[in-house]
């Protein structure tokens, strides 16, 4: 899974996205990459597009390993967007995994309704340039 994020710390808000082949190991090593990220705050919400993605390689155990990572806390609002079934389904075993928890994670196959839910509407021209700019995770291919 290619895949790239962004800290925008003016909103307070992580921008993710994955295209390609989305495996464990690719997941493992964003969520571990934004947890030792000097600029990241668990209180900052997340747009995680994963809507790029061709397919995925996800287990179980991996998605498993990836809630008890979570590096999300209290008051942060998550949006995932997807496309494809396949990956909706591995989103909402992710929310059901990562349960109790304090973040709250929202899936979406509609960016727009992603974005007003985190309260950014209003910037989706600005939030989607910074996203589309955003480097690649180191070690993903």
């Amino acid at each position: 899974m290619p895949g790239a994020y962004t800290i925008d710390p003016v909103r307070s808000i992580v921008l993710s996205r994955a295209w390609g082949v989305v495996t464990d190991r690719d997941l493992l090593a964003h969520v571990r990459a934004l947890a030792a990220d000097a600029r990241f705050r668990p209180h900052f919400s997340q747009l995680a597009d994963i809507r790029g993605a061709a397919d995925v390689a996800v287990s179980s155990s991996g998605i498993k390993d990836l809630a008890k990572l979570n590096p999300f806390g209290a008051g942060a609002r998550r949006a995932v967007v997807v496309d494809r079934d396949v990956i909706f389904g591995m989103a909402r075993m992710y929310q059901m995994m990562r349960e109790p928890s304090t973040d709250e994670v929202e899936i979406f196959r509609d960016l727009d309704l992603a974005l007003e839910w985190l309260g950014i509407a209003h910037e989706k021209a600005v939030v989607l340039s910074i996203l589309s700019k955003a480097p690649p995770i180191p070690g993903l291919d």
